[in-house]
């Protein structure tokens, strides 16, 4: 009996230890099976479907863009931006015979009021034609929500016409949507897409935006003036008290030497913690052993980070990083702290910020250059 106690002790012991040893930044797998097949919807009521139809499902819809709405009646979103932003986007598509529009109520909570009644009065409501469907009971909740991974509502997902997941997220804007889907459509001259990060975690009001040009101290290992055939800029801040500098800044390093032949100029911006005077063989020789071996900026009072970032809104951390095209627009903003490529489970999010990272580079490398006056630039 006592070393059946002991021995249970033990494992708990492990487990604690084990638990403790696990590190900082791991983070739960984020919401959303973008990039996969999608799966059947497994919803069974409905309204609005063609005359003689009693169900609907993905494969139904096969060969054309699919935009859906998942919502809930009661959800305040929804009413506000969910519903108006679908009503648009049917409006700008009417006719398009290969894209079509789903919307269905997905039940997680509030399940007395969000009814399948509710949901078809929330369609009269908002004068909906389209397919309306609803899933989820207290007895029963939403399979569409657990195939398709969402984070609650409203979520957005948009599914090619081979029925791949192309974006989920809790909301679109309507120009955003509508960039997504003539480009899954295969409309001539439209932009490539990608995805960026949910509005949650911060930084993406920047996205859109103008960068600026920063103001450093100095450069290690480099100039500030751009190459001549630079189509991006990737610039991230680090330093060399940071762990989560140290697991990133590899990666930048794999991104800097895969895409900068074709492209891509990276900057490494150093911003020592406290802000200080540094000196630049500690910093080269940091970089160095971080892994990363492409030009250095230096930023030794915050100025350029705070001009350009930090007082421009509520900001998590100073590790951000920014993707920046040849107009000096702000395409995509990681805002930290961290992210590198991993097959473990444990850094799901770490691997797919990467991948939406170097998805972003890709669309952005592959773009056709732009004149100013066809630049829409949004106002900070």
């Amino acid at each position: 009996m006592t070393n059946a106690k002991t021995t249970a002790i033990g494992l708990a012991m492990i487990g604690l230890v084990a638990l403790l040893a696990r590190p900082a930044y791991a983070q739960r797998v984020p919401p959303g099976i973008a990039g996969r097949p999608a799966p059947s919807w497994g919803v069974s009521e409905w309204i609005n479907l063609a005359e003689g139809s009693r169900t609907l499902d993905v494969t139904d819809l096969k060969g054309t863009v699919v935009f859906m709405l998942g919502f809930q009646s009661w959800c305040p979103g929804c009413h506000s931006r969910g519903f108006p932003t679908l009503k648009q986007l049917i409006k700008t598509y009417a006719g398009a015979d290969d894209v079509s529009f789903v919307a269905v109520q997905t039940v997680f909570e509030g399940f007395s009021t969000n009814t399948a009644r509710r949901a078809w009065e929330t369609a009269r409501e908002y004068e909906l034609d389209i397919p309306v469907g609803h899933d989820g009971t207290a007895g029963r909740h939403s399979i569409f929500m657990q195939r398709y991974r969402t984070g609650g509502t409203p979520w957005v997902v948009i599914i090619d016409k081979q029925g791949i997941v192309r974006f989920n997220a809790f909301h679109i804007e309507a120009q955003r949507a509508r960039t997504i889907i003539d480009e899954l459509r295969g409309k001539p001259g439209s932009p490539r897409v990608f995805e960026t990060l949910p509005a949650e975690r911060g930084g993406q009001d920047l996205v859109g935006t103008r960068f600026g040009t920063p103001t450093f101290d100095r450069w290690i290992d480099g100039t500030a003036d751009r190459p001549a055939k630079a189509k991006a800029t990737l610039y991230r801040w680090w330093t060399d008290t940071c762990p989560y500098c140290r697991a990133s800044l590899p990666a930048i390093e794999t991104l800097r030497r895969k895409y900068g032949s074709k492209g891509l100029h990276v900057v490494g911006v150093y911003h020592p913690k406290p802000p200080r005077t540094v000196d630049d063989v500690a910093v080269r020789a940091a970089a160095r052993q971080f892994g990363y071996g492409g030009v250095i900026a230096v930023d030794e009072d915050w100025s350029a980070l705070k001009a350009l970032y930090l007082s421009t809104g509520e900001r998590r951390a100073t590790s951000a990083t920014f993707l920046v095209d040849a107009g000096g627009i702000i395409r995509f903003v990681h805002p930290g702290p961290i992210f590198f490529q991993s097959d473990d489970p444990e850094f799901a999010v770490e691997n797919d910020d990467y991948q939406k990272l170097s998805n972003a580079i890709e669309a952005i490398l592959r773009e056709q250059p732009r004149h100013a006056s066809q630049e829409k630039v949004r106002p900070r």
